[in-house]
């Protein structure tokens, strides 16, 4: 899931948490920097996120340099992406449903049909 920049909706850091996830789960050789565009956040902030993960036991590192880190998304990290994930596709329908009654109730009403006259 790539950040992108949204007037009204601003990503938490769960949603940051489930950018990084899924990145680590496409491309285990991401950097640091791939990662921070991904997530929206310098480059400092996601290795504080890594280091997170890694705490969690959601991601593994291996490598000696920052040139040959690879990220290993452990089982527990592809069920957090997935929860993640779910959680936030339930959030987005809830409120693509309420949008959808708020936009409904300023819709004007259709009009009675004339006496006599069929409705095409």
């Amino acid at each position: 899931m790539r950040s992108e920049s949204f007037r009204y909706f601003k990503p938490t850091r769960e949603t940051r948490e489930m950018s990084v996830l899924a990145e680590i789960g496409r491309d285990a050789a991401v950097s640091q920097r791939a990662l921070a565009r991904v997530a929206g956040v310098s480059a400092t902030m996601v290795n504080a996120y890594i280091d997170g993960l890694v705490g969690s036991g959601y991601v593994d590192v291996s490598g000696v340099t920052n040139r040959t880190y690879r990220y290993h998304l452990t089982t527990a990290g592809a069920g957090r992406r997935d929860q993640l994930l779910g959680e936030v596709a339930r959030e987005v329908e809830s409120l693509v449903a309420r949008v959808k009654q708020e936009l409904a109730s300023y819709a004007p009403a259709p009009a009675p049909a004339a006496a006599g006259v069929e409705a095409a």
